[in-house]
């Protein structure tokens, strides 16, 4: 779910400011706390120290720490992926090297695949040993733009300096609020409010070191996120306060309803902010026990076959879907409304859809392994 881009306005300008202002500190204290975990402190103790050391809240901390948590799991998760695919390269390499070590003339072409094939035998070795310690590597501005120092001109820079201001910003281009069941509007660092025309308003409150320079909160006026927005007016709804007691039978208040966790992101389309909340389940409505329907993806159509239950063909169709010399927008409204009618079809017939999973990363290692 992602809010459209703010206007370039002066308001708009003061309230990018803020947010970069906002991300800078989030990145420093991302990137500490990644260091400091590499110690035996205990997370409890790096949390004190934090809080005290950048004058943050605990609800900021614990945003910090789960956007850290997730991209260390997706690294450990996506490694046995990247393991499989090294030794795919490097068992081509290798076949390669025994063609050309028979063809005469080949030399220094046997060499660079030589050293190719060292360069993966090197990669491999690190990336094993890495999984076998839990060991998670992280370049916060990514790898690509930190070698481009080393190479100024051919990556378009000037001096070191105007690389140095692109690598500061790309270690601060976003952060994440964190947010909570029991708090006003599912979060308590940044709450949407529905306005009369169904449109959002975003009030972000800002660390004390910046409430002088940008006030207490900040507002973003005007949203509509372009997918999903009924789900979070529907997600805001269900925050409500209701009757409780404390586990010592004293009666209280407490707050009820959904989370609602941000994510604010600087890229070439501007500021933009995501969210993410949880969104009840749909009611299925097909069943296996009916048959089925199956869609083929091809270059200019979708060919969809409906099965009865015993796999008998029923009827088929073909749904157009030329995307050539097509615009981005042009070939999602397209695809969009090709996956309106499949969808269509299933529910007047009560049939789920079954779409072929392809993995095409076994076949692209092996073609980098012959180039």
């Amino acid at each position: 779910m992602t809010e459209r881009p703010l206007p370039d306005t002066p308001a708009a300008g003061c309230r990018c400011a803020a947010r970069d202002a906002y991300a800078s500190l989030y990145g420093q204290v991302e990137r500490s706390l990644f260091a400091a975990r590499q110690t035996d402190a205990s997370l409890n103790e790096l949390k004190r120290g934090f809080i005290q050391r950048f004058g943050i809240t605990a609800r900021r901390f614990n945003a910090v720490h789960m956007g850290r948590e997730g991209k260390n799991d997706s690294i450990k998760a996506r490694r046995p992926e990247r393991i499989a695919e090294l030794q795919t390269r490097i068992k081509k390499a290798q076949k390669t090297l025994d063609v050309l070590a028979l063809r005469p003339g080949q030399a220094a072409k046997l060499h660079q695949k030589k050293r190719r094939l060292q360069i993966l035998q090197c990669k491999l070795s690190a990336m094993q040993s890495d999984h076998k310690d839990g060991t998670v590597r992280l370049c916060f501005g990514s790898k690509k733009l930190f070698r481009a120092q080393f190479d100024l001109q051919s990556d378009g820079y000037v001096d070191h300096a105007a690389w140095k201001a692109d690598w500061v910003d790309a270690r601060c281009d976003q952060f994440f609020v964190l947010g909570s069941q029991d708090e006003t509007a599912g979060n308590q660092l940044c709450q949407a409010k529905l306005q009369p025309d169904e449109l959002l308003t975003l009030e972000l409150r800002m660390p004390n070191f910046y409430e002088m320079e940008y006030g207490k909160r900040v507002r973003v006026t005007g949203v509509k996120f372009t997918y999903g927005h009924d789900k979070i007016i529907a997600a805001l709804a269900s925050s409500q306060r209701i009757a409780s007691t404390t586990k010592a039978g004293k009666p209280t208040m407490k707050r009820i309803g959904s989370a609602l966790s941000y994510c604010f992101v600087r890229d070439t389309k501007g500021c933009r902010v995501f969210v993410s909340c949880e969104v009840q389940p749909i009611e299925q409505s097909t069943s296996l026990k009916l048959g089925a329907i199956g869609v083929d993806i091809n270059a200019d159509h979708l060919a969809v076959s409906e099965v009865d239950r015993y796999g008998n063909l029923v009827r088929s169709l073909r749904i157009n879907l030329y995307t050539y010399g097509k615009t981005t927008d042009q070939a999602k409204a397209l695809i969009g409304d090709a996956a309106v009618m499949a969808a269509d079809m299933s529910k007047a017939i009560c049939k789920p859809i079954v779409i072929e999973k392809l993995d095409f990363s076994k076949k692209k290692a092996e073609l980098e392994a012959t180039h």
